[in-house]
């Protein structure tokens, strides 16, 4: 009976052993592919450009009638869906001023094919004005293994401030139209997308005022539009700003 004891106690050893050792081999430590960030590719009303808002990289992103911008980043994700076991993203933030200060900003659930994410600065309101932010995220798997994305870069100017026309205002096609807007030593350049935010047309300016008959934009009667104004301190690069949004609407 001593006998049969001590091999039962022997062959749950040797069980227990073996299990856990298969457990250890079939632990997942392979990490999540590593993910590209999508740079600022070009803005609505570059020549050439192919992007618009939706997916043109990181750029900054209108906070309405606040005098500051948000961010907006993006990344292929391609990758990612291809392992297959993704479980959460981490967005991580730095700035060139405090570049040691690197801020968790938020932690998301992984979706397919939602590769955008718009950082609304909360605590950060008067620190993002004229600083180059930097953004990396951070996809974790299933099993908790982990892998940085590289990193891409913006940097956000002084926001347009937008005077004149009031948003929802209502003109003749015919009718002498100012856009005003005050803001910094910069290149601007108004911008005006049909309702579906689709790019109809863009004039390019130093000033700080425009009158409609300068420029070659002819509105159809019975449409609205929506105007905004982008300011660039190189265009081609990535800086810049963006005004908030207003329509603007057409009769005969």
């Amino acid at each position: 009976m001593k006998w049969l004891y001590i091999f039962l106690l022997l062959l749950i050893v040797v069980i227990s052993y073996a299990c856990s050792y298969d457990k250890a081999e079939n632990d997942d430590i392979i990490p999540p592919s590593k993910v590209t960030m999508t740079p600022h590719k070009c803005d609505p009303g570059d020549p050439g450009c192919v992007y618009t808002d939706r997916n043109n990289g990181i750029d900054a992103y209108s906070a309405g009638s606040l005098n500051y911008n948000w961010m907006k980043i993006q990344w292929d994700d391609t990758p990612l869906q291809k392992d297959g076991d993704i479980h959460h993203i981490e967005i991580w933030r730095f700035n060139e001023y405090v570049n040691e200060d690197t801020t968790f900003v938020e932690e998301i659930p992984f979706i397919p094919d939602s590769s955008t994410y718009y950082d609304k600065f909360i605590g950060y309101e008067e620190p993002n004005i004229q600083k180059t932010w930097s953004y990396f995220i951070i996809p974790f798997d299933e099993a908790g293994n982990s892998t940085n994305s590289d990193t891409v870069s913006y940097r956000l100017i002084q926001v347009p401030g937008l005077q004149s026309p009031a948003n929802n205002s209502t003109f003749s096609v015919n009718d002498s139209i100012d856009f005003s807007w005050s803001a910094g030593s910069y290149t601007y350049r108004i911008l005006f997308f049909d309702t579906s935010h689709n790019y109809v047309y863009s004039e390019d300016t130093h000033e700080t005022s425009l009158n409609i008959s300068e420029i070659d934009f002819v509105p159809i009667p019975g449409y609205s539009y929506i105007w905004r104004i982008d300011a660039f301190f190189i265009i081609g690069q990535a800086i810049g700003s963006e005004s908030e949004e207003r329509i603007i609407n057409f009769t005969r």
